[in-house]
Parts: C-alpha cells; structure tokens; sequence
C-alpha cells in the first residue's frame, strides 16, 4: 500500500500547489511596508472592488469613477458619496443632478456676462 491509498483501497488526490501572491500585493497600506496607497484620481477614494482605466493610464480610476469615464459622463461635479472630496453642495453622485448644477452654473455665468454688457462705459 502506498501513502495515497487508504486503507479501504481508496485513493486521495494529490494536493494542488497554491500560488504565492508577491508580497506587495497581500498586504494593504503602510502596514505590510508598501509606501504606496492607490487613489482614485478623480474622486481619491482608496477602497474600491475593481481600478479601472482613466484619461491618466490603467488602474487610476475607482470603479464608480471608471464607469462614468468610459461613457462618456465624467464631469468635476461627479464624485461617489463614499469619497473623502465629496460635498453636496458641489458634488452629487446622481448624473441628473449634475446636469442640473451646470446647467445653473452656465446660466449664472451668462447672467453674469450680459450684466458686464449693459454697463454703459464713460
């Protein structure tokens, strides 16, 4: 009888060999001595499930983030309420608010604009 048959004749599987993960990527933070910290570079939030691709490169967008720049609907006003830059009276996480908000901002901009017109100069 060899060491992988039992004694009732049956036969264990050989043992899968598990691949070691580089040390940098186990751990997170300073704790496992990696100086670098991944933040998003729209929105610097660090804690995200998947880095996607930006105007910067691969792997410089959160998920959230990533998503509205590949469709085309990433603008400053946009942050994920989970971000540590998010303001709600600069910054909303709903696609439609946002246009609203430039929406008002060009509007006082042109306000803003005919007003420096009318001014009669002397």
């Amino acid at each position: 009888m060899t060491s992988t048959e039992l004694a009732n004749g049956f036969r264990v599987p050989p043992t899968k060999n598990q691949k070691k993960k580089p040390v940098a990527v186990q751990g997170s933070g300073l704790s496992s001595g990696n100086p670098f910290q991944r933040r998003c570079s729209h929105c610097q939030v660090q804690k995200t499930p998947q880095w996607r691709t930006g105007p910067l490169g691969a792997k410089t967008l959160c998920n959230a983030c990533g998503v509205r720049y590949k469709s085309g609907r990433l603008f400053p006003e946009y942050r994920p309420a989970c971000s540590p830059t998010f303001s709600g009276d600069l910054h909303s996480n709903s696609h439609r608010k946002v246009l609203e908000m430039r929406k008002r901002k060009e509007l006082a901009v042109n306000d803003s604009v005919e007003s420096t017109r009318l001014v009669p100069s002397f």
